[in-house]
């Protein structure tokens, strides 16, 4: 199967092709050790001359390299839509705790001694190992995942989660 691109003066050609070991006339190669498929392309002459400079240089094939290349790019992008979600995800925190703080449910939020303190909801506190990044209610330093830190058990349900960092955590004990 060739799939040309629209104009032929592109000079881009790719041609996708299931199974040449019936074309060739020798004994095929066993299927565990057979590629899954050959995927050709036209590429202009200063790029192919850049890609057999970088192969040579690296010690490798010229698909050896474009396999390289082709696995890095996909793995890149998965990174950064890992990274997107990430971001996200902290973006929507800081916004949550912003918008507690306009409702003065935040931790500065100002008053009587305790009554203003969400830590005052706290009935215990729980150690776990993050398996996300949160903000410490105390410090407000970042407690990044795979970290251990604190979390409040409270009997309100309508009380805010809290999570301390292992050295504000280790101020409470006795």
């Amino acid at each position: 199967m060739i799939v040309r691109d629209g104009d032929w003066r592109s000079g881009v050609e790719i041609a996708v092709i299931q199974d040449m070991t019936k074309k060739r006339g020798r004994k095929p190669i066993a299927k565990k050790d057979r590629k899954d498929q050959l995927v050709q392309t036209r590429v202009p002459g200063d790029l192919s001359e850049t890609l057999r400079e970088a192969a040579k240089q690296r010690r490798v094939s010229v698909s050896q390299l474009i396999r390289n290349v082709l696995e890095d790019t996909f793995d890149l992008v998965d990174n950064v839509v890992g990274e997107a979600v990430q971001l996200s995800q902290t973006v929507r925190r800081d916004a949550m705790r912003i918008a507690e703080t306009a409702k003065g449910r935040g931790r500065r939020a100002s008053g009587p001694p305790g009554a203003g303190d969400p830590l005052a909801a706290i009935d215990a506190w729980q150690e776990v190992l993050l398996n996300r990044d949160v903000v410490c209610a105390q410090c407000a330093r970042l407690v990044e995942k795979g970290e251990k830190a604190a979390f409040g058990v409270s009997s309100d349900p309508s009380a805010p989660k809290l999570w301390l960092c292992a050295v504000c955590a280790g101020t409470l004990a006795p």
